[in-house]
């Protein structure tokens, strides 16, 4: 699976601004019609300028639309493009340590326990002048011959995440921040129960947990008393079954969706654990909604 971030740090097809881990990009996209799975080990900001996409959570759709904003919490999510849409929005990628720094440096007090709450992987921007003033403020260094220069660059950083935290109307991303600043290492197991539909490998769930390979296995098997790629395939088949429970969508849509890489191979584990192929298990499925009373007529 690509990494978005690591991606757009290496293309030069867009125009960007980068000191360390920071990280301002005028993304465009012009695929029409195109489904397709990101993720990134940094958190970003997301400021449409024009057309729709529609981004997938394991809880939720959003589609998106020019002047709205959003913030993307690290992690993977599936997007799908539209038909005849030239969809551009300005990236803002902040990695969790500059946004720790961000609230230690300015002495910034901890928001009180009423505003937390479990939020998803996307979290939506009322929108308002200052925030909007502050995109357009960024736009304005993309059309200068000279990039600006990196103390300029972090204070934009800073600039933005202060504002957020300014804001009584952005307690989501607020109360995600004050977290972040509180937890001496990037909870496992938040991170698992929240991605485990995408089909990142080992090494990539290990990147984002911010934890080497082995350290990674090691933290995992004290949380879940087995091994990642174990807890990985079960939780994958019981979203699949799940889905085909659940839903009107074909097999090649759960296996994209419930984190597998090909039909073939969904199959197999599928019929390993359940017993049953999971178009016998649709079928059955479809059988018993359109006439439940089939099996008791039969007798």
């Amino acid at each position: 699976m690509s990494n978005f971030y690591d991606a757009l740090v290496n293309t030069k097809v867009f125009k960007k601004f980068k000191v360390d881990e920071l990280l301002f990009v005028e993304y465009k996209c012009f695929d029409e019609g195109i489904t397709t799975e990101l993720w990134t080990h940094n958190n970003f900001f997301s400021f449409i300028l024009n057309g729709r996409m529609l981004w997938k959570t394991n809880n939720k759709k959003y589609i998106v639309h020019k002047g709205e904003t959003y913030f993307v919490k690290k992690g993977a999510i599936k997007v799908e493009t539209f038909p005849k849409e030239n969809f551009c929005d300005l990236i803002v990628f902040v990695p969790d340590d500059f946004i720790k720094g961000v609230i230690e440096k300015y002495k910034i007090p901890c928001a009180p326990e009423k505003t937390r709450s479990k939020i998803d992987s996307v979290i939506s921007l009322e929108s308002d002048e200052v925030l909007t003033s502050y995109f357009e403020s960024l736009l304005a260094y993309f059309a200068k011959p000279e990039p600006p220069s990196s103390s300029l660059l972090k204070l934009k950083f800073e600039e933005l995440i202060l504002n957020i935290l300014s804001s009584e109307k952005k307690y989501p991303v607020i109360s995600y921040f004050k977290e972040l600043f509180e937890c001496s290492k990037i909870p496992v197991r938040e991170i698992m129960e929240k991605n485990f539909t995408s089909s990142l490998s080992l090494d990539e769930f290990a990147r984002l947990c911010g934890r080497s390979l082995s350290t990674f296995k090691r933290d995992f098997i004290k949380i879940y008393n087995e091994p990642p790629g174990t807890w990985l395939l079960n939780k994958r088949l019981d979203f699949a079954k799940f889905l085909l429970e659940t839903t009107n969508k074909n097999i090649y849509e759960i296996v994209f969706e419930s984190g597998f890489k090909n039909r073939s191979h969904f199959i197999r584990v599928f019929k390993n654990k359940f017993g049953t192929t999971p178009f016998r298990s649709k079928n059955k499925l479809k059988i018993n909604i359109s006439n439940p009373r089939r099996k008791s007529a039969t007798n």
